[in-house]
C-alpha cells in the first residue's frame, strides 16, 4: 500500500479549518478531525470535508462501555467517515462492538494503541509495567484478534509491529516531525520518509504544517519526500 498523508486540522476556527481544506485540496485528499474541531464544528464540518471530495479520519478516541461506543461509531459510519478510532485498552468486547457496528460500512475502525505523548514513565503511572514496545505489541495483537484492521502507533513502533506474525492492513502513524517544535508534547515522534521506509501505511502530519508560512509549500515538500522514499 502506498503511503498516504493525512493532515490534522487541529483547529478550533471552523472557518480556518475550513480555508486550509481548500488551500491543500488539490494536493490532499484526507484530513483528520479530532475532539478539538469536533466540539467546534460539530458533524457539520465532516460533510463539509466530504463534499469537498475528501476522506476524513474522525479521530474522537471511543473508551466507554461497550453498547456506547457500538452507538457511537455507528453514528461515525452514518457521517461516512474513512476512519475513527477506539482505544484498544477499552477492552476486547469493546473493540468488537466497534467492529460490529462499522461491519459492510465504509469507515474502518482503527485501534489506537499508546498515545506518542507517552513515555515509559507515563505507563508506569498508570501501572502498566510493560515497555513501551512490548505494551503496543499487546495492544496490536488485541487489536487485530478482536477483528480491527487498522492500528494507530508512534513511528518508534514501527519495528516492533512490523515484526508481528498478523499485520494490520492500516499502520497510522502521528506525531511527525522533521524537526522538533517549541512547546511540543509529542514525545515519540518520527520524521516522514523514515516512517515510510518503517512501514507506516498513513501518516498525520499537523503540528509542522500549522505553525507553517508556507503550508502549501511544506507539503508539496512532504509529498516530494515521501515520492522519493518509492523511488
Amino acid at each position: 500500500m502506498e503511503l498516504k498523508p493525512i493532515i490534522a486540522l487541529d483547529l478550533s476556527d471552523v472557518v480556518e479549518a475550513l480555508n486550509l481544506v481548500h488551500l491543500l485540496r488539490p494536493l490532499i485528499d484526507f484530513f483528520k478531525v479530532g475532539s478539538q474541531l469536533f466540539m467546534a464544528g460539530g458533524a457539520d464540518i465532516i460533510k463539509k470535508i466530504i463534499d469537498n471530495g475528501a476522506d476524513v479520519f474522525l479521530d474522537l478516541k471511543f473508551h466507554d462501555i461497550p453498547k456506547t461506543v457500538f452507538r457511537a461509531v455507528s453514528e461515525a459510519v452514518k457521517l461516512k467517515v474513512k476512519f475513527t478510532t477506539v482505544h484498544v485498552l477499552g477492552g476486547e468486547e469493546m473493540l468488537r462492538e466497534a467492529v460490529a457496528a462499522a461491519a459492510g460500512s465504509y469507515t474502518e475502525v482503527i485501534g489506537v494503541t499508546v498515545l506518542t505523548s507517552a513515555e515509559q514513565k507515563t505507563l508506569e503511572r498508570v501501572g502498566i509495567d510493560r515497555s513501551v514496545e512490548e505494551e503496543v505489541r499487546l495492544l496490536t495483537g488485541l487489536a487485530l484478534e478482536a477483528g480491527l484492521k487498522g492500528i494507530v502507533c508512534s513511528g518508534r513502533e514501527l519495528v516492533t509491529v512490523r515484526k508481528l506474525e498478523k499485520q494490520p492492513d492500516y499502520i497510522v502513524v502521528p506525531g511527525i516531525r522533521w524537526e522538533k517544535l517549541t512547546g511540543d508534547d509529542q514525545k515519540r515522534t518520527i520524521d516522514p520518509q523514515e516512517a515510510a521506509a518503517l512501514g507506516a501505511t498513513h501518516i498525520v502530519v499537523g503540528r509542522s504544517i500549522l505553525q507553517a508560512n508556507d503550508k502549501l509549500g511544506l507539503v508539496r515538500k512532504l509529498l516530494s519526500e515521501l515520492k522519493k522514499d518509492k523511488l
